[in-house]
């Protein structure tokens, strides 16, 4: 007899057991992440390699004249233009859609047991301008604290690497997004970055493997590097959701007896009363939006 995994991390995680607890979740609905990066891949490869055959950078003449290559100049700035344009759109909106239904799947298989692909892809699709917003806001952050100094770039990243799991699992705002991030990495800085760093390694080990392997099979290799790159791209946004969650556990430590002595109602339908402040919540709230108690 198969013992069912058991629903929830109700505990901080060391850093071993987030990696293998992300390997977890990802072998158990390994054909929904699949699939999801999969399409996803082998959409942005094949729109990539269409656009470089539609907007094909000019050449420019041996011993040009000043107008030629004035004219040249004017030409290339266009069409490299154009093709990073439409590789940044297609990149962008379906590697978001990707990263975000992935933490939804996740955070569903972690709290339920299960997860409904269509559902997290529609609640990514949804949450679109926030995660961009969210993402342009961070990105500009942690590229000024690079260009200031290399270190405080590490520091402002690993503070922000929780603001897209807060984001989409208890659906706080861009700025609150980002400082509960900070939230939830305080006194676990380098533990954080430790995570991330070992992630990264076989996340970087793993592409240069496939992209060896894709290689091999000429004119179709962009395609089938999009198709093999879905079996470690879902790596990163499940680990968000597993450390996400262990160290949610590590700051919300349930009180001995229910604090709330509120009257005793009925909560009206659709809603749900938190049994620590009695804060009312959507009934498909995981989490208390007050003070971040587990709802039943």
């Amino acid at each position: 007899m198969t013992m069912q995994p058991e629903q929830g991390i109700s505990r901080e995680l060391g850093l071993g057991e987030v990696i293998s607890k992300t390997f977890e979740v990802y072998r158990r609905d390994f054909a929904k992440y699949f699939v999801l990066f999969a399409i996803v891949g082998v959409i942005v490869q094949v729109v990539t390699t269409l656009a470089r055959q539609a907007f094909v950078l000019p050449t420019l003449p041996l011993n040009p004249t000043p107008q030629q290559f004035s004219s040249w100049f004017s030409a290339w700035l266009v069409a490299f233009f154009l093709l990073i344009g439409v590789i940044f759109v297609v990149s962008i909106v379906f590697s978001t859609i990707a990263e975000g239904s992935a933490i939804k799947l996740a955070s569903e298989q972690i709290t339920k047991g299960e997860a409904n692909f269509g559902t997290s892809i529609r609640f990514a699709v949804s949450k679109l301008l926030s995660i961009w917003a969210l993402n342009i806001i961070v990105g500009i952050i942690v590229f000024l604290g690079f260009i200031a100094l290399i270190v405080p770039g590490i520091i402002l990243a690993i503070m922000f690497s929780f603001a897209l799991p807060v984001l989409l699992i208890e659906n706080k705002g861009v700025t609150e997004s980002m400082g509960r991030s900070r939230v939830l990495v305080g006194q676990r800085w380098l533990k954080t970055f430790a995570t991330l760093l070992v992630l990264g390694i076989i996340v970087i080990i793993a592409s240069v493997i496939i992209g060896a392997i894709s290689g091999l099979f000429g004119i179709a290799s962009p395609v089938v590097n999009g198709i093999l790159s879905a079996f470690y791209q879902p790596l990163f946004p499940i680990l968000l959701a597993v450390y996400y969650y262990s160290n949610l556990a590590r700051i919300s430590q349930p009180p001995p007896s229910p604090m709330w002595t509120g009257p005793t109602t009925t909560a009206p339908p659709g809603v749900k009363l938190c049994p620590t402040c009695g804060t009312q919540n959507v009934s498909s709230a995981t989490f208390c939006t007050k003070c971040g108690s587990r709802l039943s």
